[in-house]
């Protein structure tokens, strides 16, 4: 049975008045850390982000853009789950579920819909859903929301959209949720595109042959697991999100600062400051800090059993990308049909490479339907 409602993003302007006292009168850390990044967010980016939030950045264009596509609330298991999908014309569009990560979300795909739905002439369509992982934006969650648990969820969602087999595409977290969803649901799923390729590297590191690029790569899964963001929120995610959910200037600086990190700066900022803001103001006017964060230690207290992936499986592999597995490694994991390794780009390709990830996207498509 169905029970989807539609769903119009409109936050009450008493809300943004209140957003905007409080960045009025921030409190502003009296060291500046010498503005070096290697302690976290410099003093004069988070004056400048919020200076920026406060007199320049327009929340309601981003609520028009959002709602020129539609949305829903789909009641899954207990959970609402919030959607942004886009229906295609063309009768042999592929349905696609989009899924986010942290510190992002479904706005990751705002600018896709469109080009995803109604691609130029000889390209595969799509029908995408950009969906909020529950316990971000407007999806609610509960203890236990794994990446295992999110799955079913998903699936219902997709359902009551009218999709009984759709393919998904997924990085950081949407990574593991559309792992979960290819090993639990193989006959739903009918591709996986990753972003992000997740897996445990074999017992023999040195059994598989690695190019020099790849060695390093191995080297960084190591300092990734290191990061700070990833001890805190897996052990102890409620005390930090009580100052992320009260301060708008504290949650910038969180947040921005993994935007600016994980990204390719190289050319120049990645992450436009509208795009930054778009993305920390959801999270300001939805109250995710905390349901988000907590997906950290739902994982660290119930870690994936990793299975084999028999779904067909792209990985398109971003050079700044914070975790990049071997082809040889991953295919250990998954049933990789296509393999990209990209000249730019980082963490959020959806924002950054946009191009990139459709030109990606469409191919993996065609082979789906060469396939099918």
């Amino acid at each position: 049975m169905s029970d989807l409602r539609n769903f119009i993003l409109e936050i009450p302007q008493a809300e943004l008045d209140d957003l905007h006292t409080r960045l009025r009168s921030t409190r502003w850390l009296q060291d500046s850390f010498d503005g070096d990044w290697a302690y976290g967010a410099p003093l004069p980016f988070v004056r400048e982000l919020c200076a920026y939030w406060l007199e320049g950045f327009d929340w309601r264009a981003v609520e028009a853009k959002a709602n020129s596509h539609r949305q829903c609330l789909a009641r899954v298991d207990g959970l609402d789950v919030h959607a942004m999908y886009r229906q295609s014309s063309h009768p042999d569009a592929i349905p696609l579920l989009l899924l986010h990560g942290w510190p992002s979300s479904c706005l990751d795909f705002l600018d896709l819909l469109e080009p995803l739905a109604e691609p130029p002439v000889g390209q595969p369509a799509f029908h995408p859903v950009a969906a909020s992982l529950p316990g971000y934006a407007f999806s609610t969650s509960r203890p236990g929301m794994t990446p295992q648990a999110m799955a079913p969820i998903l699936v219902g969602l997709m359902e009551q959209l009218g999709y009984q087999r759709f393919a998904v595409q997924g990085g950081d977290w949407g990574s593991l949720v559309g792992t979960e969803l290819a090993r639990q649901f193989p006959e739903r799923v009918i591709g996986l595109h990753l972003n992000l390729v997740n897996g445990s590297p074999p017992e023999d590191p040195d059994a598989l042959p690695l190019d020099d690029e790849e060695k390093t790569w191995t080297t960084a899964i190591d300092d990734w697991r290191s990061y700070p963001h990833l001890t805190l929120q897996s052990q102890k995610p409620a005390s930090l999100s009580h100052a992320l959910n009260d301060s708008p200037a504290g949650l910038a600086a969180w947040i921005g600062e993994k935007l600016h990190d994980w990204t390719d700066n190289r050319d120049g900022p990645a992450v436009s400051p509208d795009q930054m803001l778009a993305n920390i103001a959801l999270y300001w006017f939805s109250g995710c800090a905390g349901s988000a964060s907590r997906l950290y230690y739902e994982m660290a207290h119930n870690p994936v059993q990793e299975r084999y992936v028999t779904v067909p499986t792209a990985g398109a592999i971003f050079p700044l990308e914070v975790v990049k597995l071997p082809r040889a490694w991953a295919e250990r994991h998954y049933n990789i049909v296509q393999w990209t390794v990209y000249e730019r780009g980082g963490h959020f390709p959806a924002w950054e490479q946009p191009a990139a990830l459709l030109d990606d996207l469409r191919r993996f498509a065609a082979h789906l339907q060469a396939n099918h």
